[in-house]
Formats: C-alpha cells, structure tokens, sequence
C-alpha cells in the first residue's frame, strides 16, 4: 500500500462540520482517488515535488495557502470554488504538446518523484497521467459548476 491521492468535494457547511470534528475525513465519500500519481502530475504540471504555482498548483493543492489543517490523523488541503475554476480554465488551456513538453521521466527519476523507478516506460507513465488529468479536470469542472470547493489529502 502506498501514498494515494484523494478528493473530496466540499460545502461550507462539511467544511465546518469536519473541523469541529462532527465528521471524519474517513466517513466522507471520495470523490475521485488518483492513487499514486498525485506527485507525477503535480511535478508535470509545476516542475515542483511540493509547491506549486497556482493555478496548476490547485490541481494537487499541498502547500501553504490551501492547508487547512490536520483534521482525521490527515493534512488537508482546500481550494475555494474560485480555485477549482481558476485549475479547471487553467488545465483547459493546457496543450498536448505543452504538456508534452512539460513530462520528463528522467528528471522525476532525478529529483526522486514518488513512486517513479527506474525502468519505468515513458509512453505509459506519461498515459497515466493525462488519464489522470482528465478525470481531475472533469471532477473540477463539476465541482465549480456546483459551486463547491476541494479538499484533497494523501492517505
């Protein structure tokens, strides 16, 4: 078992109710588990392990501005609705060849992107991810249409 990537899409009032501790983290419904892929695409999209820039940065959202807090054992990273579109636009702008161009296998290898390994195959690895991205950005083009928001944590 290894670091999955999950999504939770939230109102104000689960929000709250997650922070008072009325409800667990573990008790909601996820909306969609990326699995282990959380860090390939957050690396793909910003060059960065951790800390991205927004607006691509809000699609695996782990740094500073978005944490929430550590609520259910969990770190938990929220984007408002404005964030998820804000991502949503961002990754619809995104061209094929410029995500392309932003994949290195080699250099996840390097800077040590879990759970890139040597002798993995580029073609494929690169596959997971943009069927990845598809469906995060399907998950945030509902959630902002819904007028909701985003909790993602690593679980």
């Amino acid at each position: 078992m290894g670091m999955s990537g999950r999504y939770l899409v939230v109102t104000e009032d689960l929000i709250e109710s997650i922070k008072s501790g009325e409800i667990s983290v573990h008790d909601c419904s996820v909306d969609l588990d990326i699995d282990k892929t959380w860090q390939m695409l957050q690396f793909t999209l910003t060059g960065n392990l951790v800390d991205g820039e927004p607006p691509l940065g809000y699609v695996v959202p782990m740094s500073g501005e978005q944490y929430l807090g550590n609520y259910s054992d969990m770190d938990l990273f929220l984007l408002s609705n404005e964030q998820v579109l804000e991502a949503y636009m961002a990754l619809e702008q995104l061209d094929p060849d410029e995500l392309k161009a932003r994949f290195s296998l080699d250099q996840m290898i390097t800077e040590g992107v879990y759970p890139v390994m040597e002798g993995w195959d580029a073609d494929e690895t690169f596959r997971e991810i943009v069927q990845t991205l598809n469906d995060v950005q399907a998950l945030y083009q509902a959630t902002a249409a819904a007028g909701n928001g985003i909790v993602f944590y690593i679980f």
